[in-house]
């Protein structure tokens, strides 16, 4: 991904059913410069479902424009991915993974093994959020957790397979829209921000409260072709000072005037005009407005920000403001950049893909990545990965009781001679190493005694009934009898019976004895309620591992 000078190259590309549009970004180590913004409409006869049609017509488009960049990202629309927040301690990010999988498990329409999951927490995402949060005890912060199909990722990876480009990364579209919106705001983010996506098909809507992504939603409303801009655009670089046709290549250069390209076939729709989309659109960001109040009662959205190239975006910019009564504006990234108004407001339908491109460097990193989700750390990886700092710290401290031997020892050479001598010799031998090795068996035997909580909750959690049937009231766990007690209510009389049944004939993967034994407390009746039958579960956690024979000491 180099180009020259260390300056890497990258390709932010993302698509709606009518237009492609690619960012081509000079990455620095602190800072993007955007060396060109091309806009495409998909011609009719390409799907842009279609991995090897949508890929051909990318890879068509580049040539065409001399681009020659293999490194790209891009990111999965609001509607192919499911949000939810959950809140969460935080101060362990090794077992963070495992708890979201967790919680958000049972609740997927699809089975998890099916699903890429992956997570921001406190809508920010780096490392440095969550090493903060661990400093503080018993910390809980909202976690917003992003979950996508695998089919999704492979009908995008394969799209990029197909234009001959190597993806880097796979974000999701509101938190590009986010990189963007803060860039676009730095110096004066209101509290609470509304940004619009307007798409052909579905607009994106999106809530930030304190520079976080706090609501998402997809609302579709189809638009009618005949009201859209041109479909071809092209931002191409223009250094400022007039036309210099002898500039070097890798100069500083700026976005030029816009320069509209014969269109392509345009495709057959039955969407709504102007008025019918604009009242449509006035109607879905009212709806989600109070969507959004619902989790943040009385909150009141100080700015809306407005962004598409459907050709509506000023009157719907006036009909929100009209409406809602709040300052209403186009994205229009100039100030991000240096650019001119003019120019940013050409762009005003990259807010996706340059929040794609700015969210490549390290301070401004991409929170969600599908390609390289977050992925837990067990307990006995944790413990053998802190084993040989504590070889090395009895290491440090034998050579720092020999140095001092040493020094105590200047004045007599042949003293001095014998304890190197011996120092040799006890390094010679291996009763050291031995040691060292023992310690290590010992702490995978302490390991292999311990119940890693968080799989066997994840075990028992797995085979519980659908919570239309059954439902987990308390969760109490005695850690010293290896015991979990539910209390829990159910709509059949039988159906605890037949858990019982289920958790007493698991057995874990490559192990032959059960996991659970099973008891179940007095059942008692609540005939009003909507889970009448009301019973403790005790699930005691067995060893399923084979006895070790124990060791000959030396």
């Amino acid at each position: 991904m180099s180009g020259r000078g260390g300056i890497k190259q990258l390709l932010a590309i993302d698509w709606d059913s009518r237009n492609l549009r690619v960012v081509h970004a000079l990455l620095g180590k602190r800072e993007v410069k955007i060396d060109r913004l091309l806009s495409v409409a998909i011609p009719s006869g390409v799907d842009p479902s279609d991995p090897a049609q949508m890929g051909l017509h990318i890879r068509r488009v580049l040539d065409q424009e001399s681009i020659y960049t293999k490194h790209a990202v891009v990111d999965i629309p609001r509607d192919q991915a499911i949000l939810k927040t959950l809140q969460l301690p935080v101060q362990d990010k090794d077992a963070l993974p495992s708890m979201v999988e967790i919680q958000v498990a049972k609740e997927l329409p699809f089975p998890v093994d099916q699903a890429v999951i992956d997570y921001a927490v406190a809508g920010v995402g780096s490392e440095e959020s969550t090493d903060s949060a661990k400093s503080t005890e018993s910390t809980v912060a909202d976690v917003l957790v992003a979950v996508v199909r695998q089919e999704v990722l492979s009908q995008y990876a394969s799209t990029f397979q197909a234009a001959g480009l190597k993806l880097d990364r796979i974000g999701l579209r509101p938190f590009a829209n986010r990189v963007a919106l803060c860039k676009l705001l730095e110096f004066s983010m209101p509290e609470r921000v509304l940004f619009i996506d307007v798409g052909p098909s579905l607009t994106e809507i999106d809530v930030l409260h304190n520079s976080t992504l706090v609501f998402s939603r997809a609302a579709s409303v189809s638009i009618d072709r005949h009201t859209t801009q041109a479909p071809r655009l092209s931002i191409v670089p223009e250094p400022r000072g007039g036309d210099a046709p002898d500039t070097p290549a890798d100069a500083v250069v700026f976005p030029g005037a816009v320069a509209p390209t014969p269109q392509v076939e345009e495709k057959a729709t039955t969407g709504l005009g102007v008025s019918g989309a604009v009242n449509a659109l006035v109607l879905e960001v009212t709806r989600s407005i109070e969507a959004y109040r619902a989790s943040d009662s009385g909150a009141a959205i100080d700015l809306i920000v407005l962004g598409g190239d459907e050709g509506i975006e000023e009157e719907l910019a006036e009909a929100l403001q009209k409406r809602l009564g709040v300052n209403t504006e186009l994205y229009n990234p100039a100030g991000s950049f240096g650019w001119e108004p003019d120019e940013g407001a050409a762009a005003c339908a990259f807010a996706a893909t340059l929040g794609l491109a700015l969210g490549q460097t390290g301070e401004g990193a991409l929170h969600l990545d599908f390609l390289h989700p977050k992925r837990g750390v067990s307990t006995a990886q944790r413990r053998l990965r802190k084993a040989p700092v504590a070889a090395a710290v009895v290491l440090l401290f034998a050579t720092a009781t020999a140095v001092g031997l040493t020094q105590w020892t200047k004045v007599d050479r042949q003293t001095l001679a014998r304890i190197d001598a011996r120092i040799e010799e006890l390094e010679a031998k291996r009763n050291q190493y031995r040691k060292f090795l023992a310690i290590m068996e010992d702490v995978r035997d302490f390991d292999a005694g311990q119940h890693d909580w968080i799989d066997v909750l994840y075990d028992v959690f797995s085979m519980l009934p659908p919570h239309e049937e059954f439902v987990v009231n308390k969760l109490e766990i005695r850690r010293e009898k290896d015991r979990i007690i539910l209390n829990t209510q159910a709509k059949d009389r039988d159906a605890p019976v037949q858990l019982i049944r289920t958790l007493e004939a698991f057995r874990r993967e490559g192990k032959e004895k059960p996991r659970f034994k099973v008891s179940m407390g007095p059942q008692k009746e609540k005939r009003a309620e909507r889970y009448p039958f009301v019973q403790d579960l005790r699930i005691q956690v067995l060893k399923d591992e084979p006895r070790k024979k124990k060791r000959a000491k030396n």
